[in-house]
């Protein structure tokens, strides 16, 4: 069955951006790129929420997938992939010239069954707050990708602070990256 895995950068105290959305402590290098170009390869389906998507529609489809970059690779990877866009707002979604994005504004749980279960490779789950929120919340994640960066914000935007219940998590791989990023990759712990 194919699994959703959650990729995310965080600082250190647990946020995925400042208070006002800001991200620029995020940085990356070319074993980072490596790592999520080798992600991409695993998966078909990417999820996004209605900002994510927003900010990720105004970029990727216009980035050039020509150059033989990693950063090129990674733009054919993102654009090539299906994208589900959880949205209670928008009604429809655009991807450049690709007509491989859809709104999703129907019970969450029941879609990522549906899509589940249905022969594919995995979905990956990149951003934005609120949907990774209910993802956690409803415990539709099976693998938890967390790029943990050497920042402390002190407050911004968080993704467990709806976790009531506790959940168990295995340790399947860590890894540092020379920008001091380190990648912790959690599985669900057998029940």
């Amino acid at each position: 069955m194919r699994s959703v895995i959650l990729q995310i950068d965080l600082s250190i105290d647990g946020f995925i951006g400042a208070s006002d959305g800001d991200t620029s402590w995020i940085t990356s290098d070319d074993s980072m790129n490596q790592d999520a170009s080798d992600l991409l390869n695993t998966a078909d389906t990417i999820i996004l929420g209605r900002v994510a998507y927003q900010m990720f529609s105004a970029y990727w489809p216009f980035a050039d997938i020509t150059a033989p970059t990693i950063h090129s690779k990674i733009a054919a990877q993102v654009n090539h992939a299906d994208k589900l866009v959880f949205s209670r707002t928008l009604e429809s979604v655009e991807w450049g010239t690709w007509n491989n994005a859809r709104v999703v504004n129907g019970n969450v749980a029941e879609e990522i069954a549906r899509i589940k279960a249905v022969p594919g490779k995995n979905l990956l789950l990149y951003a934005g707050a609120g949907i990774i929120s209910t993802f956690i919340e409803l415990d539709l994640i099976d693998e938890y990708r967390l790029r943990v960066h050497p920042v402390i914000l002190g407050g911004g935007l968080p993704i467990f602070e709806r976790v009531e219940d506790r959940r168990k998590l295995k340790l399947v791989q860590t890894k540092s990256y020379a920008n001091g990023a380190a990648l912790l990759d959690y599985v669900r712990a057998e029940k």
